[in-house]
């Protein structure tokens, strides 16, 4: 593919931040490209350091990962026991579904409210045998988060024994200020699990790095189930040096937060269902399967992808990840085909 066509194309599938990855982790792996014949730390010592540091935590309190998926599987996979059961939306993060369904978990499916994670659901959802439950806010695809009380709430209504595990992959880009304060929560709830990533506004996707905030006994437990050297040496020094970049998380955040409210306020006027959302991402919603598979083809024909939910849980839907500023306008025009 030449030069030319990739710049031609607008990937908007996966929640990538377009801008790429800061200059800081750039700059970090060049210095480091030649230390590549060598093994990464045991369980990336450095990085734990610097990110209990940047969140006034202990390293005990930190457990990185290859992406937060490695996490998931891990809590999945050797966290629940047998006859014991797992809760999750019915419309979230399909990752948490496929992982349960390849080690043979009983998975609890939650109700939606307005494309809102219901919090009622899942607690009338729990029982006796409910040993974890898994949100994510914002929410996967729907861009909708849970609010501080709503947090409360459900960590109030459910077994101290049961691991309420919040995926915060997009944490960065929310403005909402009743987003919750999760690491301080942790001081109340110990069977509170944060899981976030440098794989979305630090824009590191490629090189798989993400972490768990826990108690040390849950870190302890992580850290046993984790092969040796899942995460890569390149991967580490780049997020450690992304940390340290403020102003292009700040950056990232403001240009997303000015373009997202251009594209959902332009196709919101068209007439689209368009999910109020605090990611990089919108869901858009509508009223048929031949209506979105129109808009879907018209973005593809303008080469402009997007990310049906088909597979997430709704057939009506998709998901756009939210473009540079100078790509807004090929993007809203692909709505508007009358």
């Amino acid at each position: 593919m030449d030069k030319k066509t990739r710049e031609d194309i607008i990937k908007l599938t996966q929640n990538e931040n377009p801008f790429g990855a800061s200059p800081y982790a750039l700059k970090a792996i060049r210095e480091h490209e030649l230390s590549i014949n060598r093994y990464p730390e045991p369980h990336s010592s450095t990085l734990k350091t610097e990110l209990a540091d940047h969140f006034g935590l202990t390293p005990d309190n930190i457990f990185v990962s290859a992406g937060s998926i490695e996490a998931l599987d891990i809590l999945i996979r050797n966290f629940i026991g047998k006859g014991e059961n797992l809760i999750i939306p019915k419309l979230t993060f399909v990752a948490c579904k496929i992982i349960a369904e390849v080690f043979g978990v009983e998975t609890k499916f939650s109700e939606m409210r307005d494309y809102n994670i219901d919090i009622g659901s899942i607690i009338e959802n729990q029982d006796e045998q409910t040993r974890m439950i898994i949100v994510a806010s914002p929410n996967n695809p729907t861009g909708t988060i849970i609010t501080e009380k709503e947090l409360i709430r459900l960590l109030e209504n459910v077994s101290p024994h049961t691991f309420v595990i919040v995926d915060e992959a997009y944490c960065e880009y929310v403005s909402d200020v009743d987003y919750p304060d999760t690491i301080g929560l942790q001081n109340i709830y110990p069977n509170l699990i944060v899981l976030r990533t440098f794989s979305k506004i630090y824009g590191l996707a490629g090189l798989r790095v993400g972490y768990a905030i826990a108690t040390k006994e849950i870190v302890e437990q992580l850290e046993h189930y984790q092969p040796p050297f899942t995460v890569n040496r390149l991967a580490t020094v780049a997020a450690s040096a992304s940390i340290k970049d403020k102003q292009y998380v700040n950056d990232s955040f403001k240009v997303n937060m000015e373009t997202r409210s251009i594209i959902e306020k332009e196709i919101k006027g068209l007439g689209y269902n368009i999910v109020p959302s605090q990611g990089n991402f919108i869901f858009i919603h509508f009223d048929s399967i031949e209506e979105r598979n129109l808009i879907f083809d018209r973005l593809n024909s303008k080469n402009v992808f997007a990310r049906k939910m088909d597979y997430f849980g709704d057939p009506q839907a998709f998901r756009l990840t939210i473009p540079k500023p100078r790509n807004c306008q090929s993007v809203i025009d692909c709505f508007n085909y009358t």
